[in-house]
């Protein structure tokens, strides 16, 4: 009777958690940051939201824009010269589909540029809950560290997680061939 009441209690536990519990949590969000509303995730590390307003310090419309996750790389869903999904990239979308589904509220920072090549919006990304989008991702194993000069204002906190990450075998540092 007693395992069954500890299954049972283990099951309700699992069942009603939050998805974002094992996310990387920042304290506070940093200032200046704008809250942006989740559209879609493009890939692991490329999202399409809209501002909430046109006036924050990143985005200066309400109208759908990308956004690339600074400080890392996750694998291409969309493929390579072949077309087909990298090693660990449905893993990687997948958590970011996790910690930012669509209609979710983000909070964005940029940092010295803010686009890139094709006018994506280059972005330190939290949640609403405060977890720290680019470092779970590293983290986790879902992302490998891109350094995207001048930007480089949590490189080191990525750099120190994809590190650990390694070290433990997590994610695509287990799955996928070097």
């Amino acid at each position: 009777m007693t395992a069954l009441l500890v299954a049972g209690a283990w099951w309700f536990v699992w069942y009603h958690s939050d998805p974002e519990e094992s996310a990387v949590i920042t304290p506070a969000l940093p200032p200046n940051t704008q809250e942006v509303i989740v559209d879609h995730a493009i890939d692991g590390d490329s999202l399409q939201v809209h501002a909430v307003n046109a006036n924050g310090p990143v985005v200066k419309t309400t109208e759908p824009v990308q956004l690339r996750l600074l400080g890392i790389d996750a694998p291409e869903v969309h493929g390579g010269e072949d077309r087909q999904a990298q090693c660990y990239a449905t893993d990687a979308y997948r958590r970011l589909l996790t910690l930012a589904p669509a209609g979710a509220k983000l909070h964005i920072l940029a940092d010295q540029q803010k686009l890139d090549n094709f006018n994506r919006y280059l972005v330190w990304a939290w949640t609403d809950k405060s977890s720290f989008i680019n470092e779970d991702l590293a983290a986790g194993g879902y992302a490998r560290p891109l350094h995207i000069p001048p930007n480089d204002r949590y490189n080191k906190r990525i750099d120190e997680v994809v590190a650990a990450a390694q070290a433990a075998n997590k994610g695509l540092w287990s799955a996928c061939p070097a």
